[in-house]
């Protein structure tokens, strides 16, 4: 908040790219209090994004997947780990995509590229639409 506040607002430009989960899309048996935190932050990600759109800041999340990473290791060989070398791609997307309020998932710009699609097909708006009957 005081990089925002002190240097973002001032220049009125600035990217935050808050660090999310499948798990704030969807729910996880057994891992309810971790879907219930990555919820809340795509919740305060969409907020803020509005909140900043027309300040020049643009406010995304991303969602690196299963890294393997020495503070918590995964099995060798599950299906899904990153390197954490292999999460760039991803991440250099959000930073460089020029949109807000979206989310990217790691594996969904995998299969985007699998598909021959630009890296921009796998940003997807965090805020789904509202009920117009």
């Amino acid at each position: 908040s005081a990089v925002l506040r002190q240097s973002m607002l001032p220049a009125k430009n600035g990217k935050i790219i808050n660090i999310g989960s499948r798990a704030g899309k969807v729910g996880y048996p057994s891992n309810s209090h971790y879907c219930a935190s990555k919820f809340a932050l795509e919740g305060m990600t969409a907020a803020l994004a509005e909140e900043l759109r027309d300040k020049g800041i643009q406010v995304n999340s991303y969602a690196p997947g299963l890294v393997n990473t020495r503070s918590f290791p995964k099995p060798e060989g599950r299906k899904g780990v990153r390197s954490a070398e292999s999460i760039e791609d991803g991440f250099f997307t959000v930073l460089e995509g020029g949109v807000t309020g979206h989310y990217l998932h790691a594996d969904e710009l995998d299969e985007a590229r699998e598909k021959g699609l630009e890296d921009s097909a796998a940003l997807k708006p965090i805020g789904e639409a509202i009920f117009s009957p």
